[in-house]
């Protein structure tokens, strides 16, 4: 049953069901706006997260407990790391097709064997520009000795643990080439246990090349898009659903129709 509402020429007829269905829906639309809001909230907050791991006093690779990538990422990305032992040199890895400044080169990654255990974690020294594996082989210099040095964790996405290179399971052939560094797939051409996550080398430490990592950040931009994208809906929902139950185009084709006469 619907009950007329004036405001001046204008009427409104309400369905009291239905405007409750239409309130509804608008209550649903608005929320899931704010519940986007609020995810990019959490995301402000881990990222805020990420800056303070980053500047924290160096906790030693060993003392880094790891429980799975989820909450490793939430716990430790860009936390900073210190590592005691060496480089070895004789199974350096190049990852090709990285860029810095829009030139084309390779991505330098040495495995670091941890003083007193069994760890070993891949440590990725940086960008070079040199324009062939066999030249970078050759031009490389060793970093040797016992070293300390200090970095960055940096954990991966889902999706990027599962890039595979595809590697054959004979021996492989030093300097490896590759277009992934997937450490559950290296794990197997080393007698050591592989740390699951990748090392960035800090500035002036030993054997550091030009950092070309892009800052790890969240992505707020989904979020604060979808938001609006809801607000919106709601806002058009509750204009048509007023339009509909009033004379409003009634009264502005007669408008137009009296604008037309003169």
């Amino acid at each position: 049953m619907s009950r007329p509402i004036r405001f001046g020429r204008v009427v409104f007829r309400f369905n009291w069901l239905i405007a409750a269905c239409i309130l509804l829906l608008i209550a649903g639309l608005v929320r899931l706006g704010v519940w986007q809001l609020s995810r990019a909230q959490e995301k402000i907050d881990l990222q805020v997260s990420y800056q303070t791991l980053s500047q924290q006093e160096a906790t030693p690779i060993n003392y880094i407990p790891v429980a799975g990538l989820e909450f490793d990422r939430l716990q430790h990305q860009n936390r900073r790391v210190s590592l005691h032992g060496r480089f070895l040199n004789e199974r350096n890895i190049f990852l090709i097709y990285q860029t810095y400044e829009e030139q084309l080169g390779f991505e330098v990654v040495t495995p670091f064997a941890v003083e007193d255990s069994d760890l070993l974690v891949m440590v990725s020294r940086g960008w070079t520009g040199v324009p062939s594996a066999e030249q970078l082989a050759t031009l490389l210099p060793p970093v040797t000795g016992e070293l300390d040095v200090q970095g960055q964790l940096y954990i991966p996405t889902e999706s990027q643990v599962k890039r595979s290179n595809d590697l054959a399971p004979e021996e492989v052939d030093w300097p490896l080439t590759i277009r992934y560094l997937n450490t559950q797939e290296l794990s197997t051409y080393f007698e050591q246990t592989l740390f699951p996550y990748t090392v960035r080398l800090a500035e002036e430490q030993p054997g550091v090349l030009m950092r070309h990592w892009p800052e790890v950040m969240v992505d707020t931009g989904r979020n604060f898009s979808y938001a609006l994208q809801w607000f919106s809906m709601a806002i058009a929902v509750l204009i048509v659903s007023l339009i509909l139950s009033s004379n409003l185009l009634t009264l502005w084709k007669d408008g137009g129709n009296e604008r037309d006469s003169f």
